[in-house]
Formats: structure tokens, sequence, C-alpha cells
């Protein structure tokens, strides 16, 4: 097959003439007709009806058109694979939080070592994420830790301490027990911060009073402020609004700890742009 001429028919046929098709080529009207002619007499079939006054394709055209998009779709997908091979992409997911804490200083570290390097962003729950990297549509994400399957690759980058906020003081550090009536605000069903929460308080037997779910730790913050719940947050998530005075913090005497992963596949872990993005959050202070 001579994709030149299938590529010249499917640009008629997409742009429902010659003259637009030839000019988004660059070629000339006849030169372009030639090719289609062409492609015509390699199947020994009419593509286009010739006798009608606006464009029309035969039935045989329609079936080629669309075989000619389905090829060229995936022309324009290996591009784009072929690029993210050559390094010059990154797409990398992460939860809402560290998104917004965490993530912006990595980037800036990543872009002043490889500023051609192009970045993609993306949020969501750590399963989530983990299925788009597992389904290689994300090189890499760095999620509270669940499990992982065999095809993946994890690296713990950090364990950061759990603190305790409320909009009244509590004591610099108070119990798990001494939650247990305390009305207390948890992130989505699916989070892994959710889980482990969740889990800590069911091991030791202690009550868990959950007064809401909510999938934006802003949000979270902001209700933990207006005297609503209390909630459970890394210091990173909470340092400026404890500078601001908007709630009060305490350390947790059962000592809790977010594990937080870099996950990405096993086929991938040669990728230099990885091995950059892993060094990029090992060197962050959480």
């Amino acid at each position: 097959m001579n994709f030149t001429h299938l590529k010249a028919f499917y640009s008629v046929a997409a742009c429902n003439g010659f003259t637009q098709a030839a000019q988004m080529l660059n070629i000339s009207q006849s030169t372009l007709s030639l090719q289609v002619q062409s492609l015509e007499k390699r199947y020994c079939l009419a593509l286009i009806k010739r006798n009608k006054r606006t464009f029309e394709l035969t039935e045989e055209g329609k079936v080629v058109f669309e075989f000619a998009r389905q090829i060229f779709a995936l022309a324009d997908n290996l591009d784009s694979v072929v690029e993210d091979l050559k390094g010059s992409r990154l797409k990398i997911g992460s939860t809402p939080t560290l998104a917004h804490f965490i993530m912006p200083g990595v980037i800036m570290a990543l872009k002043a070592k490889n500023p051609r390097l192009k970045y993609e962003l993306y949020t969501g729950l750590s399963r989530e994420l983990l299925t788009k990297v597992s389904n290689f549509e994300y090189h890499a994400a760095l999620i509270g830790r669940i499990d992982y399957p065999d095809n993946i690759i994890s690296q713990n980058i950090a364990e950061p301490k759990l603190y305790f906020i409320s909009s009244v003081p509590m004591g610099e550090t108070i119990r798990l027990a001494d939650l247990s009536d305390h009305p207390i605000i948890l992130p989505e069903q699916g989070s892994a911060t959710r889980d482990y929460i969740i889990r800590e308080f069911e091991r030791r037997g202690i009550p868990l009073n959950i007064c809401m779910d909510c999938e934006n730790s802003e949000a979270i913050r902001n209700m933990v402020h207006l005297g609503m719940g209390g909630a459970f947050f890394p210091l990173y998530g909470i340092r400026d609004d404890l500078r601001e005075g908007k709630y009060h913090r305490s350390a947790i005497e059962e000592d809790l700890h977010l594990k937080l992963d870099v996950v990405y596949l096993k086929e991938r872990r040669s990728m230099k742009v990885i091995r950059d993005f892993v060094a990029a959050l090992r060197n962050r202070d959480f």
C-alpha cells in the first residue's frame, strides 16, 4: 500500500473536497487528484462519487475512509509514544494534597535540570492513580501506600507524621482514645489516608465518630476551622494555616505516619525521566 495515496484520499474525505485538502497537504489539486486516482486503481474501486455536484463518498469509499482514520490515529499515537520514550514528556499523578503542597517544588527542580521537558500533572485517589500507571497512561505517581500488583515498582519516599487539628485546643499531645467521641472529618472513600486512619482505630478497638466524608482537603481544613469536626493531616498540609492561627494542632501519642510511595511500571524502570523524578522527590522536604 502507498500511504501517501491513502493520506491523500483521507485528507480529501476529511475536508469534504480537494481544494482545502490540497492546501492542507501543500500540493496542487491536480497532484492530489492523481494520488486519489492511483489509490482507486490499486483497489479497482471508485471511492468518490464524481458525478455529483456536492462531494460524496461511495459506500466503498466510506469503508476505506474509516480504515484510514484508524490507521492515521494509530500513527498519531505512535508519535506521542515515541516522544515519551525520547524523554520529552513526563505524565505524573499525585493525590490532591500532595499536588498542592509538594509537587510544585518537585516540578520546579525537574525543570531547572531539564527545561525542555514537558510536564503533565494529574490528581486522584491513590488507587485511581495506580490504575493509570498500570495502564501506561501515567509514567509515575506519588501516592499513599496500598497493595501493588507484581508489574509495579514502588519506592518509599517519605513517612510524614500525622497530626490532629481542631478548632479548640485539645492539648499538645493526645491519644486516639481521646477522640472516640469527637466528630472527625475523613477523606472520601477510596483514600489511602482514610483507610489507614480507620485501620488504626479498629486495631485498637477505639470507636471512630465519622461526621463527614469529603474529597477536598482544603474544604476539610475550612470545616475544621469552622468547628464542624477534627481531621488528620501531615504537617506540610497545615503549616501555613497554623501560622495564621486557623486551628489548633495536637501530636498523636500513637505516632501515626503516612507511607508515601512513588510507583511506576517495571517496563519503564530504565527511563531517565522517571529516575530524575524519583531523585527530585527524595530531595524534597516533607
